[in-house]
């Protein structure tokens, strides 16, 4: 069968005035504004749309066919979530230093968590020879079961709190699992209990997630630790999930098990509050400091989401894998979130349950 196409060259005429001209910088979310203080750790990055948010509430695009004369209104404005969300500033900051670094100039990166040494040999080796023994095929979307069955032996004897594989979820890093656990509990109008300072992606995703992000501040007086009697004063019944991240990113203070026990008691009085624990730095710690688990307190295991992956302890940032446990309810529900984002997660094959004990 012939096949007749007729070619239409197409006009798109941007109503975007000189305010929204190309701005410079090698990462596309940014303006290119970047200043780095001298003697400081200051810096300042300007978003796209915070800075022009007040001079067009909507962008419209004319597509004019110069075959005919009638011209078609689009509408390329984007969600209020979209539009709430910053980008973030840890990617920021590693894109201008990758850019430097390309260029030859000498950067000490210091933006993203990652190790200064190279994933040990043995799980490499491990993931080059399943690849060439053949596991490149999909994997069950919550992961191996192999790999699931080891995790719940390292939380286990690591962490002293039992699960079974089927409240495992692997996901591509702890980011993503944090994430899809704040979309599967959080609703509209409910709170995210942050403890200040913290990782520039826990309030957006909060956001994102159409939750509200309150924000506790902690003193240096304190070692950056989250003072019990003020989380209880900010609890209220719009409360749903406290971020507790020990070792923490970036103060790198450590929650003893008394000032856990603490929140515990604060937590347990709350019936819709649940505790995210974020535990992806726990072996990078130093004596006499020790890692608790908040799960393994008394009363805490169903009220706890723990998420901990391979990138910091393993240096395997580039791996990409992550994982939550926490009761089925709220796994299965991640895991159903999940399904609809991706197949399932890279290199699980790869990691035999041998490297990662």
């Amino acid at each position: 069968m012939a096949a007749t196409s007729t070619s239409t060259s197409y006009r798109l005429g941007f109503r975007l005035h000189q305010q929204l001209a190309p701005c410079s910088g090698s990462h596309p979310q940014t303006s290119g504004a970047v200043s780095f203080l001298s003697g400081s750790h200051n810096f300042s990055f300007k978003s796209l749309e915070t800075t022009r948010r007040s001079q067009l509430s909507r962008i419209s695009v004319v597509v004019k066919a110069e075959s005919r004369s009638e011209e078609m209104q689009l509408d390329i404005s984007l969600s209020p979530r979209v539009n709430a969300v910053k980008p973030s500033k840890t990617v920021a900051i590693t894109d201008q230093a990758t850019a430097l670094v390309q260029a030859g100039v000498p950067v000490i990166r210091l933006a993203a968590g990652e190790p200064d040494f190279d994933t040990p040999v043995v799980i490499a080796e491990a993931g080059i020879n399943a690849i060439r023994e053949g596991f490149t095929r999909y994997t069950p979307n919550a992961g191996t079961q192999e790999l699931r069955v080891a995790i719940c032996h390292k939380l286990k004897e690591e962490n002293g709190i039992s699960y079974t594989p089927d409240q495992i979820l692997v996901s591509n890093g702890a980011k993503q699992s944090i994430y899809q656990a704040m979309l599967a509990v959080c609703s509209p109008g409910d709170e995210v209990i942050i403890p200040a300072p913290f990782w520039v992606s826990y309030p957006e995703m909060a956001r994102l997630a159409d939750a509200t992000p309150v924000i506790l501040p902690t003193s240096i007086s304190e070692n950056f630790l989250l003072d019990p009697k003020l989380l209880e004063s900010k609890l209220s019944a719009k409360s749903r999930l406290l971020i507790l991240c020990s070792p923490s990113n970036p103060t790198g203070s450590v929650y003893s098990k008394k000032l856990l026990e603490e929140i515990a008691r604060i937590v347990a009085k709350h019936p819709r509050l649940l505790v995210l624990s974020d535990e992806i730095y726990e072996h990078i710690i130093y004596a006499p400091a020790t890692h608790i688990s908040f799960a393994s307190l008394p009363g805490m295991w169903e009220r706890t989401l723990t998420v901990n992956g391979f990138s910091k302890a393993f240096a395997m940032t580039g791996w990409r894998l992550g994982y939550i446990a926490g009761p089925k309810h709220f796994v299965a529900a991640c895991n159903k979130i999940q399904s609809q984002v991706l197949y399932h997660t890279t290199f699980q094959d790869e990691l035999s349950p041998s490297c990662m004990l």
